[in-house]
């Protein structure tokens, strides 16, 4: 009795490891390697997607300083205390845009402006400075870092906005 038993005990541990061999030579993983890698492949496609919503921000930043500075040559050019009433999609969609950046950011509320401008060129060069000011603070912050000037200076622009739509024709 003790004889078959020592025989089944060395057959295990003779069959065991070739079983094993068996089973990675096939291809087949064992089921902790599997859930490791596909953690870190859940983890890369989460760094990936929130680099692309960084580049998104960045592009936006971008495309808010164009448009603002667009708009004020638009003006400089008619040299007339009302905005044209085409301007009014590049304001939505610089307030869009900002709004945008300043809830990714982590800011939510409206805070008034420090210095009202008195006058359209006067609210057309500050625009430009914030969304040039923005522009940078966006540039030096990476995606996981969440920046007060970012946010204030989209709050900027949002009531620079604000001010700007009293202008139009």
């Amino acid at each position: 009795m003790i004889l078959r038993l020592l025989f089944i005990i060395s057959c295990l541990f003779f069959f065991a490891p070739a079983a094993w061999g068996q089973a990675t030579a096939s291809g087949q993983t064992p089921p902790e390697e599997q859930n490791e890698t596909m953690i870190d492949t859940l983890k890369r496609m989460q760094i990936k997607r929130e680099e692309n919503e960084h580049k998104k921000l960045l592009e936006k930043g971008t495309q808010i300083k164009e448009e603002a500075e667009s708009l004020a040559r638009e003006v400089k050019d008619q040299s007339s205390e009302r905005l044209p009433h085409t301007a009014e999609k590049k304001l939505k969609e610089i307030e869009k845009f900002a709004k945008q950046i300043r809830s990714e950011s982590g800011g939510s509320q409206d805070e008034p402006l420090d210095l009202h401008p008195t006058n359209l060129a006067e609210a057309l060069k500050q625009l430009c400075e914030a969304s040039e000011r923005l522009n940078a603070n966006l540039a030096k912050t990476s995606r996981r870092v969440v920046s007060l000037a970012v946010v204030d200076d989209a709050t900027e622009v949002i009531q620079l906005i604000k001010i700007l739509r009293g202008y139009l024709n």
